[in-house]
């Protein structure tokens, strides 16, 4: 059975059936957005860098970062969580709360709709520093790779 798409007030797109599940793929599938079409990256490298650190030591959910991310980087940080929590379960150390500030940030772009960034954070007791690749998919920033040091 063809479903039909409307324009989505775009008076240069015309209405097209979609018949089968390569056709709708590229159509709801991931739309890559231009750089210029997006907003500053600056405030979701922040956010995803403290956020992801958070994450893993225990005091944050994964799911509260899940609209900045990628399926595959959410899954893989999520595994990272439980077994961040299973370690400290298992020396029987509790998750403890570390404030963290962004003491350095270097981005680059090496195309069009794509930021790769390094955040330095610096905590009470340490400082880490969170790699992040952000592509433009669907209107917004989403990070693609995510690496902590």
């Amino acid at each position: 059975m063809a479903r039909e798409i409307p324009n989505r007030g775009d008076p240069e797109r015309k209405k097209r059936n979609v018949r089968n599940l390569i056709e709708s793929a590229e159509f709801f599938g991931a739309q890559y957005t231009g750089t210029a079409d997006l907003p500053n990256p600056e405030q979701s490298l922040q956010i995803l860098a403290t956020g992801v650190v958070e994450v893993i030591s225990g005091m944050r959910q994964v799911d509260q970062l899940a609209r900045l991310l990628s399926d595959d980087v959410y899954q893989r940080l999520s595994k990272r969580a439980i077994e961040a929590q299973q370690s400290r379960d298992a020396k029987g150390q509790k998750a403890h709360h570390q404030m963290f500030a962004v003491q350095k940030m270097m981005s680059t772009s090496p195309r069009d709709g794509v930021i790769e960034s390094v955040v330095v954070l610096n905590g009470q007791k340490r400082s880490r520093a969170v790699s992040i690749r952000l592509e433009g998919i669907n209107q917004r920033w989403r990070a693609t790779a995510l690496s902590i040091l």
